[in-house]
C-alpha cells in the first residue's frame, strides 16, 4: 500500500476544495472564484494582437532596451513614466500625469492594451496602474520578451506613428491599500483580511516584516525553467494551502511595490478579486516608526536606508 505524504494530502484537499468552489459557481452557495484567465496571455498568442484596430501592445522596458528591439508596432511606455519617487520610490504617479502618457501611447478608454516586459514586473506594474485608473481593459504576456522570442517573434527597431489616443483616469480606489488600512489590520486583526508579504524570506529575516503578514515570495507565481507565470489551477492550490481564499481581502506589499504587481495579476487571473495593493509598501511602513515583527532568532532592525 502506497502511503500519501502530509503535503500529497493538503495539496489533495486544496485540489477538492478548488473543485467545490468552482461547483458553487453553478449552486449560487459558498464562496467562489470569479471568471479566471482573463489577464495573462501566453506568448504564443501574441500575434493575434499585432496590428488589430482598437489594441495597443506596450513594451515597459527602457528605452534603450526597446530601441534595441522590439515587437513591431509596439509603443514604449517605460515604468519610469509611470511611477513617482515620493514619498517613497515607485509610487502610483498623478492622474494627470498618467493620462497624459497614456494618450501619447496612443491608448484612449476603449483600447485594448497588451504589455510585457523582461523582468516579471512592470507589464503586471501597468496593469494595476491603469486598473486604478479605471482601465481594465489589459493583458500581461506570460515570459515577457523571453517567452515572445521564444515563440518566433522577429524584433523591430521601427518605432511606430502613434496617434495620440482620449484616455481618461477615473481613479478607483478599490485596488489600493494605504499604510492606515495595513495599521487598522495589524491593531485589529479581522479574519477575512490577509496582509500577503511577497518579499524574500531572506528579506524578512534580515529586516521584519508587517506584523501578522503571511510570507510568499513572489517568484512562487512562476516557473522556474522559463519565468511564465504558472497556471490558474496550481495557483489556486498554492494560495489555499497558505490560507488565502477567493472570499478573503488581500493586501499585498513587497518594498517598493513593485513585486506585488505581478502577484495582484496572477491572483486577479486566477478568480481574486477582492485584492489591494499597499503602495508604500515596506520601504514606507519601515521608515515610519510603524511596527515591526522580526523572525525567531533575528536581530531587531537598525535604522537604515529602506529605500
Amino acid at each position: 500500500m502506497r502511503l500519501v505524504s502530509k503535503s500529497g494530502i493538503a495539496r489533495l484537499l486544496a485540489l477538492v476544495l478548488i473543485l467545490t468552489m468552482g461547483a458553487s459557481l453553478f449552486t449560487g452557495c459558498g464562496e467562489k472564484f470569479e471568471q479566471t484567465d482573463t489577464l495573462i496571455i501566453d506568448a504564443k498568442d501574441l500575434q493575434g494582437y499585432v496590428g488589430q484596430a482598437g489594441v495597443v501592445i506596450v513594451d515597459t522596458r527602457s528605452e534603450e532596451d526597446y530601441a534595441a528591439g522590439h515587437v513591431q508596432g509596439a509603443v514604449n511606455v517605460p515604468n519610469s513614466e509611470i511611477v513617482i519617487n515620493v514619498p517613497v520610490d515607485n509610487m502610483l504617479t498623478s492622474a494627470k500625469k498618467f493620462t497624459k502618457v497614456m494618450q501619447a501611447a496612443g491608448i484612449s478608454d476603449d483600447t485594448l492594451v497588451v504589455a510585457y516586459d523582461s523582468n516579471k514586473m512592470t507589464a503586471s506594474r501597468l496593469a494595476w496602474s491603469l486598473f486604478m485608473y479605471g482601465h481594465q481593459n489589459v493583458k500581461v504576456v506570460s515570459g515577457g520578451i523571453d517567452a515572445i522570442g521564444a515563440a518566433g517573434f522577429a524584433m523591430s527597431t521601427e518605432t511606430p506613428a502613434v496617434t495620440p489616443g482620449s484616455f481618461t483616469a477615473a481613479k478607483d480606489e478599490k485596488w489600493l491599500a494605504t499604510k492606515e488600512d495595513v495599521l487598522a489590520q495589524v491593531n485589529d486583526p479581522q479574519d477575512n483580511v490577509v496582509l500577503l508579504d511577497v518579499r524574500s524570506d531572506e528579506e524578512y529575516y534580515e529586516e521584519g516584516k508587517v506584523p501578522g503578514s503571511v510570507m510568499m515570495n513572489y517568484l512562487t507565481n512562476f516557473y522556474d525553467v522559463d519565468g511564465t507565470f504558472k497556471n490558474t489551477q496550481t495557483t489556486q492550490i498554492n494560495y489555499i494551502e497558505a490560507g488565502i481564499t477567493p472570499d478573503k481581502e488581500i493586501i499585498i506589499y513587497c518594498k517598493t511595490s513593485m513585486r506585488a504587481a505581478p502577484v495582484f495579476v496572477r491572483l486577479y487571473d486566477a478568480g481574486y478579486r477582492n485584492l489591494k495593493i499597499y503602495d508604500g509598501a515596506w520601504s514606507e511602513w519601515s521608515t515610519t516608526g510603524s511596527p515591526i515583527e522580526m523572525a525567531a532568532g533575528a536581530a531587531a532592525p537598525t535604522n537604515k536606508d529602506a529605500s
